[in-house]
């Protein structure tokens, strides 16, 4: 199926490595004009290399000013106003994920929803007006299962993409008719490079396999192995992403899309 993104422009935040950087080389094969976004420019300009990107755009995304200078560098890389804008950048920049609520200060919880609520918000902001006066656009915010199933652990980073799922539902009502539609993909656990290297140096093999790697993870307990059998990969993430950019699902707003392998074990 042609998913007709040939030269949309699009800026992936957080895509210098990771599930950012899968999904901008995914887009960038399905023909999209896109702008790799980091705060290290080696990194960025490794990955725009490699897959051939328009540009990169570098800055942190957790003041207006460095959202500003994100956005700017973007557009101008793209020559015209931002399409397709993935809200990818977050994460934890602290260990409150391994710690139960009574343990997380009240400044890693500010940390969190400032790195990966607030982030979003504030590119959104910047970008949609351009998508809105063109009367068409993709807002396309990348969350977490903890978002919807809570481990126990970390609720500063699992509240912070709860309100960016909330975030999406709201904005994709107030941007009803308009041609722009707001969704959310939310992963599961992902077998990353730095997971895998991580899971070697624990069981001590350099040159172990990703599903032996997954199996010893899970049987010490690490994880609980979803359905699927197997942990997802960056590129499991950039499909759905790529699914909701296209022209194709201009019916689907307000949306979150699980790819966790079926890893929440709700109904939703």
């Amino acid at each position: 199926m042609d998913l007709e993104l040939d030269g949309r422009r699009t800026l992936v935040t957080g895509s210098s490595s990771g599930i950012g950087e899968g999904i901008a080389r995914v887009l960038a094969r399905e023909g999209c004009k896109v702008v790799v976004h980091g705060r290290h420019r080696e990194r960025a300009e490794k990955v725009a290399a490699e897959i051939g990107a328009a540009g990169v755009a570098l800055g942190d995304l957790s003041t207006d000013a460095g959202a500003q200078r994100v956005h700017e560098q973007a557009v101008a890389a793209l020559g015209g106003p931002i399409e397709i804008l993935v809200n990818n950048a977050g994460g934890s920049s602290t260990d409150s994920t391994t710690r139960p609520p009574l343990d997380v200060k009240i400044e890693e919880w500010l940390d969190s929803y400032n790195g990966n609520t607030l982030s979003s918000v504030r590119l959104a902001l910047l970008a949609a007006p351009s998508m809105v006066e063109a009367g068409w656009g993709r807002l396309i915010q990348i969350s977490s299962a903890v978002s919807l199933q809570p481990n126990g652990l970390g609720p500063d980073y699992s509240g912070a993409k709860a309100a960016l799922n909330n975030f999406t539902v709201s904005l994709a009502g107030s941007l009803r008719n308009s041609g722009v539609t707001v969704n959310t993909v939310t992963p599961g656990v992902i077998m990353m490079d730095s997971l895998l290297q991580w899971g070697r140096a624990q069981f001590g093999d350099a040159g172990m396999s990703v599903a032996d790697v997954t199996r010893h993870m899970a049987e010490a307990g690490i994880f609980e192995l979803p359905p699927a059998g197997r942990l997802g990969t960056p590129d499991d993430i950039a499909h759905a992403v790529c699914m909701l950019a296209s022209p194709r699902a201009g019916f689907v707003t307000g949306s979150n899309y699980r790819v966790d392998g079926g890893q929440v074990r709700a109904v939703l």
